[in-house]
């Protein structure tokens, strides 16, 4: 299938391809970080690749948007969103849709711990991280519903990932 007037200059600025037949349908890692990557970023993407394993994006310009395109991408298990400053909780419904998703990360992000217990429930995740800077009301109770809902899961509050810096464990929240 040919690619679109639109495609090929999505294509050819952002990856060098030409051609349609050239394009690899299957990614194992989507990096960025400081980004110019939007909304038309993940469309013009997820026309053509069906497999992402991992997106690691850090401070772009996605919104809600974005998220959803993600959806289309099938083995995607690990999605790194750290100070996504656009997305809102709005976008936790596509998360729930993510059938592969095992590690998210929403610190940086208006996403809170609130916004994740009235929404989040994706049996698959392993680890979600988010941030608040606010203190949120029956934090503990959240925490604990949102373990009942996804046993499996380990929580976070305010860090990025399971081990600091040292390699030391991090400890969840539950």
């Amino acid at each position: 299938m040919k690619l679109s007037k639109e495609e090929k200059k999505f294509w050819l600025l952002n990856f060098r391809i030409e051609k349609a037949e050239k394009i690899p349908i299957h990614w194992e890692i989507l990096k960025s970080a400081d980004s110019d990557y939007d909304d038309d970023f993940f469309y013009f993407l997820s026309l053509r690749v069906e497999i992402i394993n991992e997106i690691y994006l850090k401070d772009s310009q996605i919104t809600d948007q974005s998220i959803e395109y993600m959806t289309r991408f099938k083995g995607l298990k690990n999605l790194f969103l750290r100070k996504n400053r656009f997305l809102t909780k709005s976008c936790i419904i596509y998360f729930n849709q993510m059938k592969d998703l095992e590690n998210l990360n929403l610190t940086g992000t208006e996403i809170t711990l609130t916004d994740l217990f009235q929404t989040l429930n994706n049996k698959n995740l392993r680890e979600v991280f988010v941030s608040s800077e606010e203190i949120e009301d029956n934090l503990e109770e959240k925490a604990f519903s949102l373990k009942e809902r996804m046993p499996n899961c380990n929580i976070y509050l305010n860090c990025s990932y399971s081990t600091d810096f040292f390699g030391n464990l991090e400890k969840p929240i539950f």
